[in-house]
């Protein structure tokens, strides 16, 4: 929600004045540390609508970031304006969870429950938290509340597709030491039916509708917890400890596409098992002119795939079985140090090591690798005539085997009314993403050779927030503009396996809209949240053939539209939501081909402009419905949720269906 501090003046000695209430907000929108940058945050109001799903369902339903999701439950992973899932770098609680071996982050095996804060640092903005961000940045943060006695709450879950959700948290402490406690479990057997529009039958030509079919070996479930302890030595030394245990199972269905042989004689597994610890020191000294801040934290990933076949008689038969162990220990050392009031510098240190092992038991392949990375940081930034605010940062990252870039950022924002909270912002920066263990080692077809992704970035936009008794407002249009040259894709080669390779420049611009707002009036409440992204990701690499039709098309998987809206209405207990998202065409060739063409001929197809090669645009609404009771220890909520509701068949992902029209019932209990 907007939060703004409310200042009253008092009367002078003898007379009485009434003054009416002043609000103070600039200081939120107008920092010289984040001049030229743009920082979103994710409403806490939308962390608790969303408290018993996925990090994914967040980002896709209530941000710009495009989610590619493989179905319910499986692999998602995000295009940051228009980027590789390997450009958006995440961190939880300052420490970076990428995995070293893919360079990305699966965001449906990170639950809500966990979350506290979530921010999203966009572009240029990326560059204070790490290198790799072309696209930006994705911040999960754990808080504190000082003021906490006793506090807890507990939420239960039951749903479609034999769905449980159980999560539970104890808050206690007092002004100098705190700790959360948090457990959950979830669980689905996740079978729903679907249209299977990729098997053509005699049901199609006899009465026009797609065979329906079942998921089979869909289900899956996580557990987890986590603890934090929070220690204020004094009003200037803060410290804390957060650890993070999953351990999460999923079995992975068949694409729709598959007719293969009787399931009454062949049997089938194929599952993927993720286990991972995550845990982080860190120390705070807040002086007069000096910061200083210290984090240390360890990040375990282990990741176990295996795909077995029965056939008749036989033995389990195992085409794939690999497991992979990522070990990652990061530090940082940040000092930051006033020069005077409208001046300072901020220098950071990092130092981070990888241990990585992986092997394929069925195929005879793996790598194993170490390795050390190091960077610098360093930024300053100026208030220049209270209505200017100057910054300029350098990062220098030195990586084994590896050149990299110096990489940049210079921002400026202008505030042209000094007491409207109206900031325009402009930047330019220089970044890079260096490949990953995979693109380099991975056997067969890892490249050591690969260069690093590069690229340079320039936008702007304006950020606005009003606020007055009853409404409170605030939005942000940014544009911006990315060159990157080198980037990696992995293709077929020559020597019958699929290889990595440096072919592509790709131009990335577009558009991005935020809107917050809310109406209070007695017991009534209103809040509405918006989104829109217009993301253009062209490619202008060099053909790699006489038959390439890629270049000056958008990138697969990419839509040129996408939106989303959140609407919450509140009255005395009772209330409702009603969320709504819309992605344009997504397109599956790099050609941008959207029909048979020429072939049409030869699979019976009378038109060539038959929507073969791309995913059609969808309009996905949800609605909640519920009410709060309130008794003197204690709050009960119960809501029902109502996913799809005007049950809309959609695909995130070719050949892999995602359900129609399904419920959650949920309860909660706080203290």
């Amino acid at each position: 929600m907007l939060i703004a501090r409310v200042s009253f003046a008092q009367g002078i000695k003898d007379t009485v004045i009434h003054i009416e209430s002043v609000t103070v907000t600039s200081d939120r929108i107008f920092k010289k540390e984040e001049a030229g940058m743009k920082e979103t945050k994710v409403d806490s109001l939308v962390l608790i609508e969303k408290i018993n799903l996925s990090l994914s369902d967040v980002l896709a339903e209530n941000t710009t970031v495009y989610i590619k999701d493989y179905g319910r439950g499986a692999l998602a992973t995000a295009s940051f304006r228009g980027t590789a899932p390997t450009h958006a770098q995440v961190s939880w609680n300052g420490i970076n969870i990428n995995s070293p071996m893919l360079g990305m982050v699966d965001f449906s095996l990170i639950p809500v429950y966990i979350v506290d804060e979530l921010s999203l640092q966009h572009g240029a903005a990326s560059v204070s938290e790490s290198s790799g961000g072309l696209g930006g940045h994705i911040s999960i943060n754990n808080t504190v509340d000082w003021n906490n006695r006793l506090s807890g709450r507990y939420y239960q879950g039951i749903g479609s597709f034999s769905t449980y959700d159980e999560y539970g948290q104890v808050n206690i402490g007092n002004k100098n030491v705190q700790s959360k406690t948090r457990a959950y479990h979830n669980y689905s057997k996740n079978e729903y039916e679907f249209s299977n529009s990729s098997i053509l039958n005699d049901d199609i030509y006899n009465t026009g509708h797609r065979p329906r079919q079942q998921t089979e070996n869909a289900d899956y479930k996580k557990y987890g917890f986590s603890q934090e302890f929070y220690l204020k030595a004094s009003d200037r030394i803060i410290s804390s400890a957060k650890v993070w245990f999953q351990d999460a199972h999923r079995s992975i269905p068949l694409v729709t596409s598959y007719q293969g042989s009787d399931k009454k004689t062949t049997k089938r597994e194929n599952r993927q098992d993720d286990i991972t610890l995550k845990a982080v020191l860190d120390g705070a000294y807040y002086g007069n002119k000096i910061t200083g801040k210290f984090k240390s934290g360890i990040d375990y990933q282990r990741l176990d795939y295996i795909m077995k076949i029965k056939v008749g008689g036989y033995d389990w038969q195992k085409p794939v079985n690999s497991g992979s162990d990522m070990k990652s220990w990061y530090n940082n050392l940040q000092l930051k140090y006033q020069l005077s009031e409208k001046w300072d510098v901020d220098m950071r240190l990092n130092g981070n090591y990888f241990q990585i092992s992986t092997i394929d038991s069925a195929n005879h392949t793996g790598y194993d690798e170490n390795r050390s990375e190091y960077s610098v940081f360093g930024r300053t930034s100026y208030e220049l005539l209270k209505k200017v605010n100057l910054q300029a940062s350098l990062r220098k990252d030195f990586i084994p085997n590896a050149t990299t870039p110096l990489i940049y950022v210079v921002g400026i924002s202008y505030k042209p009314l000094l007491y409207y909270d109206l900031v325009a912002k402009a930047s330019f920066s220089r970044n890079f993403h260096n490949p990953t263990l995979n693109d380099l080692f991975w056997q067969p077809g890892g490249n050591p050779d690969l260069k690093p992704e590069k690229g340079h970035t320039l936008e702007g936009g304006l950020h606005y927030i009003g606020q007055s008794k009853k409404i409170s407002f605030e939005t942000q249009l940014t544009g911006y503009y990315s060159d990157i040259n080198d980037w990696i894709l992995w293709l077929p080669s020559t020597k019958g396996y699929w290889e990595a390779i440096n072919v592509k420049r790709v131009k990335s611009y577009g558009l991005e809209t935020n809107l917050k707002g809310s109406y209070n009036l007695n017991h009534l409440k209103l809040v509405l949240f918006g989104n829109y992204a217009l993301t253009k990701t062209l490619n202008f690499g060099d053909p790699l053939t006489s038959a390439d039709e890629s270049t000056g098309m958008q990138l697969p998987f990419i839509p040129v539209h996408s939106g989303n809206i959140l609407f919450s209405f509140g009255y005395k207990g009772f209330f409702s939501k009603f969320q709504y998202n819309f992605y344009g065409i997504r397109y599956l060739l790099s050609s941008n081909k959207t029909s048979l063409a020429d072939d049409s001929h030869f699979f019976g197809v009378e038109s060539p402009n038959v929507p073969f090669y791309r995913l059609y645009p969808y309009h996905f609404k949800h609605l909640t419905l519920g009410k709060e009771f309130k008794f003197k220890t204690f709050n009960f909520e119960t809501e029902v949720k109502i996913h799809n509701l005007f049950n809309e068949e959609y695909r995130s992902v070719l050949g892999r269906p995602m359900p129609k029209r399904y419920y959650t019932l949920i309860i909660k209990i706080s203290f």
